[in-house]
């Protein structure tokens, strides 16, 4: 297993730290520094919370995976302001079963559980944050060690659809409203390597507070002009899921049925954000763009 480091640095079994990036506007300007205050005093209390990002390596023949090329912009733009949580990137293979290991080493590698844990991966051409894994394995083509799986189950028994139980609805929120346009909100992260980590993550590694991202992938159109706006977003979006983690001990999971998100669009009419949130959000029942869409 190999670790990815500040300015294309390539490690062998080490974690570094991050750094918060600079340029939130003026408006979010009074939020952060309350969201640095929390941090502050939980960090000398309990010590440094981490957060655990996960990449892919390049999948196929491809020359690279945009998801490790967002993850070293990411800490590219980490400046030398001494923030009370620490980022540390973890690289996984794309093969099935092999990269939930490899992230599950990450973790045990840490001195303390991760505060939140957000694995990257690259899918289309547009970011995409991931409600629920399903429990499935279809490819069309073979991992990267050859393996080919057609309607297989990830783990027998388990459920269909279980919903991730990282803060989503208050990271979405803590863009702006130009940049949520940005974001899609998927009900779908595909059959492939990223769904099966993320599955297996979700129900085998049920104490983390977990998500997963879709990055565009390194053949789109403009995406290296586009990757350092995404990285910027990205690293917004820890923040608030840092804070919102800390405050609450058990996370409860992102909905997965139809009847589940009735009842959370019913109680956010009053929030203007979550109700858009909870409006583009698409249960693992409901027909969406997303049903025949395969991620990394």
């Amino acid at each position: 297993m190999s670790l990815r480091g500040v300015e294309g640095q390539f490690l062998k079994g080490k974690f570094l730290p991050s750094e918060l990036v600079e340029g939130v506007n003026k408006r979010d300007k009074h939020s952060m520094r309350l969201l640095l205050l929390t941090l502050l005093m939980s960090s000398f209390a309990w010590g440094k919370p981490t957060v655990l990002v996960s990449y892919f390596d390049p999948f196929g023949k491809a020359p690279a995976n945009n998801s490790g090329t967002v993850a070293a912009l990411i800490l590219a733009k980490m400046k030398s302001t001494n923030l009370p949580f620490e980022i540390k990137l973890c690289e996984v293979e794309t093969k099935f079963d092999v990269s939930f290991n490899q992230l599950k080493d990450c973790v045990n590698a840490l001195p303390e559980r991760p505060v939140l844990v957000i694995s990257l991966g690259e899918t289309g051409c547009e970011m995409k944050a991931e409600l629920m894994g399903r429990n499935l394995d279809r490819t069309k083509g073979p991992d990267n060690s050859g393996v080919e799986r057609r309607n297989t189950p990830i783990i027998s028994g388990a459920p269909f659809a279980v919903g991730f139980n990282y803060p989503l609805p208050e990271m979405y929120c803590a863009l702006s409203t130009d940049d949520r346009k940005e974001l899609a909100i998927s009900n779908n992260a595909g059959s492939f390597v990223c769904n099966n980590l993320s599955f297996q993550t979700t129900l085998l590694e049920d104490d983390l507070n977990f998500g997963f991202i879709h990055v565009p992938s390194h053949f789109c159109r403009d995406v290296k002009s586009k990757n350092d706006k995404i990285a910027s977003n990205l690293l917004k979006m820890i923040g608030y899921g840092v804070e919102v983690s800390l405050s609450i001990n058990a996370r409860p999971r992102l909905p997965v049925t139809k009847a589940e998100l009735e009842i959370l669009r019913s109680e956010n009419q009053n929030d203007e954000c979550k109700k858009s949130f909870y409006k583009q959000a698409r249960a693992w029942d409901e027909k969406t763009r997303w049903s025949i869409f395969k991620g990394n």
